[in-house]
């Protein structure tokens, strides 16, 4: 009965260290896609960041235009309402493309401490 169950026991310590090692392997493969992702990420809201500056550019220009042509009031309470709609989305494209810098920057603490990393330089 002893002998079943160190048997038992050994079996489960020899898989279980050999199911680590495999977690520990994947985890060093999906924070190597996690950061693709991020940086895919990233590239898609720099575009978006320089399209909502393009857009909030032009409600400005537009505005002034239409205060200086003395436009209805109508009209520069529309282009005032589109210039806030055109910020806030800039605000937000600019928070998501925070979130994924830091994302990134988690990631890659993530997997060189998965490599072992100790950090530091190298000298010479």
């Amino acid at each position: 009965m002893l002998k079943k169950l160190i048997l038992i026991l050994a079996a489960a310590l020899a898989f279980g260290s050999l199911a680590f090692a495999q977690a520990g392997s994947s985890d060093k493969d999906k924070d190597k896609k996690d950061i693709a992702a991020d940086k895919k990420d990233i590239n898609e809201d720099t575009q978006e960041v320089k399209a909502d500056k393009a857009a909030v550019e032009k409600d400005k220009d537009k505005l002034a235009a239409d205060r200086k042509n003395h436009a209805s009031k109508k009209q520069i309470e529309e282009d005032k309402e589109q210039l806030r709609k055109d910020e806030a989305k800039l605000k937000k494209d600019r928070t998501d493309l925070r979130k994924d810098r830091k994302d990134i920057k988690e990631d890659r603490r993530d997997l060189k401490k998965d490599n072992g990393h100790k950090g530091g330089h190298k000298g010479k």
